[in-house]
């Protein structure tokens, strides 16, 4: 009898619940726990993620201007005496300094961060604050895009090729093999220069497009392995046809390599499209960084600051998909889970 009290004294602690038996938010918020622990850059590089798709998706609520407004500031070096002298004296307009005779206001050009514009202003007079906060929906639209095109055609074209081999995978990777030999920046500029206005949906596609022969190795790589185990080979033999079979018993085993290529290459495409806008073949419409640091580098020697500030938070977005896509690359790979501990999924 003593015997059965303690047992029934210890059961609530021998029988605890299982992370299974848990609500929803709770499994989550444990599994991002651990994996903020385990994988502390991977941590880092998400927090870097949430901030800029923060700023990309209610930029409206956290910039302090419009991005397009022009600051201006009455002329200080206007001299008003000698801007009436040259009324009546054409000559001084020769010898004079163009600002001194400029009557009115002038645009606050290349100001360093103050209370009122926290990173300075660019090269027209605009609040640079404002327009990296605008900036950052650009190139998550063009990272986003391009990397779902890439991997959505990726897993369509990589799945057909590897499950049913011989002919059709022979043709299709002697045309990823052609899509692979030109050098990406090359098809881009040649691209830029036949399409008469490039728009951002425009260059977001044909990134998507550079993308498909990356994508569709990796899908085709995983899938190869896939198709040979036991449980594809029982859904053959009880008669399942193969759209079934990709669908419901190779897909979902392939997944960890497809999340993997699509987080991380959503920081290189944002990179590209930076490099399209420095190279004056992005959107002229849209707010681009890769336009602003093109602006900055043009006025680096006298006003360093838009250069640093806007190629700042270029780094920052691309390292943390970077470090993000390398920590979910660990903790979804069989063969590197085991560094650093549990990685938490």
């Amino acid at each position: 009898m003593a015997q059965e009290q303690v047992l029934d004294r210890r059961a609530p602690e021998v029988f605890r619940k299982s992370l299974s038996d848990r609500p929803v938010l709770v499994r989550w918020a444990v599994h991002f726990g651990r994996f903020f622990r385990t994988k502390p850059l991977g941590g880092v590089g998400v927090v870097i993620i949430g901030l800029c798709l923060f700023a990309g998706i209610f930029g409206g609520m956290i910039d302090r201007y419009d991005p397009e407004r022009v600051f201006t500031q009455v002329n200080p070096a206007f001299d008003e005496a000698l801007y009436e002298k040259s009324l009546t004296d054409p000559t001084i307009r020769l010898t004079a300094k163009p600002e001194q005779l400029q009557k009115g206001e002038t645009p606050l050009l290349f100001r360093t961060p103050s209370s009122e514009h926290w990173l300075g202003t660019d090269g027209l007079g605009r609040d640079l604050y404002s327009r990296i906060i605008h900036g950052s929906r650009t190139a998550l639209y063009v990272g986003l895009g391009a990397a779902l095109i890439a991997t959505i055609a990726g897993i369509v074209i990589g799945l057909a090729s590897a499950y049913f081999a011989g002919t059709v995978d022979f043709i299709i990777q002697r045309i990823m093999d052609t899509l692979q030999a030109f050098p990406p920046l090359v098809l881009l500029l040649l691209f830029g220069q036949v399409v008469a206005n490039p728009t951002l949906t425009v260059n977001t596609i044909s990134l998507g497009i550079l993308g498909i022969a990356s994508s569709t190795r990796v899908v085709r790589s995983a899938v190869l392995a896939a198709r040979e185990e036991v449980y594809v080979l029982a859904a053959r033999t009880i008669g399942a046809d193969d759209i079934r079979i990709m669908a419901r018993h190779i897909f979902p085993n392939v997944t960890a390599p497809i999340i993997v290529i699509f987080t991380s290459s959503i920081g290189v495409y944002i990179l590209v499209e930076a490099t399209l806008a420095f190279l004056g073949l992005g959107d002229p419409v849209r707010i681009s960084w890769g336009k602003m640091v093109e602006e900055g580098r043009r006025n680096g020697t006298s006003n360093p600051w838009m250069a640093l500030a806007v190629g700042g938070a270029l780094t920052f977005t691309v390292l943390g998909f970077n470090l993000a896509g390398d920590a979910l690359r660990d903790v979804l790979d069989p063969r590197l889970r085991g560094r650093g501990g549990r990685a938490g999924f």
